[in-house]
């Protein structure tokens, strides 16, 4: 469950997560998010006497659980309309196959990127539902599409204006524009590319940027998110194997998105990771992103949406009542046989259950 407290320490319910960050009256920093608040903890904290504002989430007592049935929150994450899901693509496909005409391909990008912008903007929550963002299994402009909407949201969450959001909406819908320079045997190869064709791939990002040199509608920050989302932040990327602050901020936000959207996509050689194995890989490969936007990322992707069905390592089966942000693939969960509700980031005797499957 989760509580809104307007009062004093004591209020704490033990054993609870901070969802916010908790300052004194002074705007002294008391108590970062996500911290437990254990026996330990409560007795530092319990030398401040002043009041204290907080969200925090915790176990339901037994006795609120008897007040009633808890239902799952409402899914507030950001999706299209199926008609614009389509539209979108089908725009960029069109504009895509034109590349020599960069006005009509700027022109149609921007007018996507406003409906994406629209619809961030007017969200309340920053939460990523894979199943209400996708297009298709088509994959370059359907991709397109996805990375574009989740660099908005990503920037957003990290605290970019509304211009840099615009922007890096318009640069991830242009991405992967190079790749109409590629052989088309080449892209659409039912197999896993030989290290030769890979270097043919590779050379995509260039191909982009020099599309857009002459764009007046698209800067060169823009121009360098494009070509540099395949750099990794330790050094091991392509075309210029640029590292850390060099690969420029637009480049490492689109860096993240491009990844998850690639392993969560099916393509004709590999089946489609779902959300929480796609981010179990991104894991073990975090030496490659910017950590703070990687963890920012994690924040907003929604592994187990509100309301899935999941089933436990220990064969229990519970449904998602609410989102964890700091842990993704620890939500808040209420076990079926029991009704027990359950916070698998924090309640000790859960520390070591994961879920292991999940269905909407």
């Amino acid at each position: 469950m989760t509580k809104e407290i307007d009062g004093y320490v004591w209020d704490l319910p033990l054993g609870c997560v901070t969802e916010t960050d908790i300052f004194t009256d002074k705007d002294v920093l008391l108590c970062p998010r996500m911290t437990i608040i254990d026996s330990a903890q409560m007795e530092l904290l319990s030398h401040y006497k002043g009041k204290i504002h907080a969200v925090v989430s915790y176990t339901a007592t037994e006795e609120e659980t008897n007040q009633g049935d808890i239902e799952p929150d409402e899914d507030a994450s950001i999706g299209f309309e199926d008609s614009f899901k389509h539209y979108a693509a089908e725009t960029l496909e069109a504009i895509f196959t034109n590349i020599s005409d960069v006005k009509s391909l700027t022109a149609g990008a921007r007018e996507i990127g406003e409906q994406v912008y629209s619809v961030i903007d007017a969200s309340k929550e920053l939460f990523i539902n894979l199943a209400k963002l996708k297009v298709s299994d088509e994959y370059t402009y359907k991709h397109s599409v996805d990375v574009g909407t989740m660099a908005a949201v990503l920037a957003r969450k990290i605290g970019e204006n509304s211009k840099f959001i615009h922007d890096i909406t318009i640069a991830g819908l242009l991405h992967d524009v190079g790749k109409e320079k590629i052989p088309s045997a080449i892209i659409n190869k039912p197999a896993r590319l030989s290290p030769e064709e890979f270097e043919i791939i590779k050379t995509h990002p260039v191909h982009g940027y020099n599309i857009l040199i002459n764009s007046a509608d698209v800067s060169e920050d823009m121009r360098q998110g494009i070509l540099n989302h395949h750099e990794n932040y330790d050094g091991t990327g392509y075309p210029r194997g640029l590292s850390a602050d060099k690969i420029g901020k637009m480049g490492q936000i689109l860096a993240i998105v491009d990844v998850y959207d690639a392993l969560v996509t099916k393509r004709s050689y590999k089946t489609a990771k779902t959300p929480a194995q796609a981010i179990e890989i991104m894991f073990t490969m975090s030496n490659k992103f910017n950590l703070d936007y990687f963890k920012s990322f994690l924040s907003v992707i929604n592994a187990y949406p509100n309301g899935s069905h999941v089933l436990l390592s220990d064969g229990e089966k519970a449904i998602v009542l609410r989102q964890n942000s700091a842990y993704p693939l620890r939500p808040i969960i209420k076990i079926e046989s029991t009704g027990q509700v359950v916070n698998l980031a924090s309640d000790a005797g859960y520390l070591s259950t994961v879920i292991v499957s999940s269905s909407e």
